[in-house]
């Protein structure tokens, strides 16, 4: 057993291992690092997560070939939540079944690094004791273990650093239109994210103009809309980390910025804005379920560059645009959609 310092994934070993928690999220020290070096691990790591495969005790070893030739990934989960400090409990467990797996898979050389410690936050003299009690044991195994130094830790604490987020106009319309939805029962999503700001957009919101929308698998969609919201992570919002959630993925509204969201939009929004949010509810009301929240976007895209199109249009429109929506959107669904935009459309000044 030797310890060292450096850069873990330049080692020659056989096996590295990677630290990580149990919810797919890799997006800090080693972790982060592990990601972009090896995307099949990730993939891999991923899916598990997503099928609750992974937690404390439990490693996941992936073999994975890239430019360095063929490298065995052993994912050793020290904290559940990505959010969440590590436990040396789970460090114990860990090294149980890391001893377990070096056996088993007959690996000649690992790499580790400080388990738990950094992001962690666990003491390293205490962690070290734990690696040397169940290390030691093993036979014909060259065992380097990375030490915390200066320049990680370094990395560390910039990581740590979250910058200053600020609302702007923009931004606390878009939050306070989620929060809004989500007391209807509905979860927010980035599909959810994209209706609410396309329609503050068709409701006349300036501050919303540089998104632009196109016709999408799921309706009208803005790229721009993700980035917003990747802004606001962490601090407002979670669940984009890895900038890599799925349309109807759930995101996790932080309530303890509700009163902080909506001091701003009753001191910094002017009249028009406010009376654009609750036109916004007015609008969506009736319409909180993601297929109805679609029909009606999906409707309203057809209608504003075709203001004259009738309803048997936009139905074959609709039929044409993927057979997804073809299949969903019932003529009857579609109606309601139409009729509901012409009796409020106008009285909400949709632009």
């Amino acid at each position: 057993m030797k310890f060292v310092k450096g850069n873990l994934l330049e080692s020659d070993s056989q096996a590295l291992v990677n630290t990580v928690n149990t919810v797919g999220v890799m997006g800090k020290g080693i972790a982060l690092q592990f990601k972009e070096t090896f995307p099949t691990n990730y993939k891999t790591y991923l899916e598990k997560c997503k099928r609750n495969e992974l937690f404390p005790g439990k490693l996941l070893v992936v073999k994975e070939i890239n430019i360095s030739g063929e490298k065995l990934i052993i994912n050793f989960p020290t904290k559940t939540e990505w959010y969440l400090k590590s436990k040396y409990e789970y460090i114990e467990e860990g090294l149980v079944a890391l001893v377990n797996t070096i056996k088993e898979y007959n690996i000649k050389s690992i790499a580790i690094p400080p388990l738990g410690c950094g992001n962690g936050g666990l003491r390293w003299e205490k962690v070290r004791l734990l690696m040397e009690n169940y290390l030691n044991n093993l036979r014909d195994v060259d065992i380097i273990i990375y030490e915390p130094n200066e320049e990680v830790k370094e990395i560390l604490k910039k990581q740590r650093i979250k910058k200053d987020i600020k609302l702007t106009q923009a931004r606390s319309m878009l939050l306070y239109a989620m929060f809004y939805y989500e007391s209807y029962g509905e979860n927010v999503s980035l599909f959810v994210a994209n209706k609410l700001a396309y329609f503050l957009k068709r409701l006349g919101e300036k501050s919303f103009n540089r998104l632009i929308f196109e016709a999408n698998h799921y309706g009208p969609y803005s790229v721009g809309v993700e980035h917003l919201l990747h802004h606001l992570n962490g601090k407002y919002i979670k669940g984009l980390e890895q900038m890599q959630a799925k349309a109807f993925e759930p995101l996790e509204l932080q309530y303890n910025k509700l009163p902080e969201i909506s001091e701003y939009v009753r001191k910094e929004l002017n009249d028009e804005q406010r009376r654009r949010l609750s036109n916004l509810i007015k609008l969506i009301d009736g319409f909180q379920s993601a297929l109805s929240l679609e029909v009606l976007a999906t409707v309203d895209f057809i209608k504003k560059d075709n203001p004259t199109i009738v309803e048997s249009e936009i139905i074959s429109t609709i039929h044409n645009w993927s057979n997804r929506k073809k299949n969903l959107f019932k003529d009857q669904y579609i109606h309601i959609a139409n009729r509901h935009l012409n009796e409020y459309g106008s009285k909400l000044d949709i632009q």
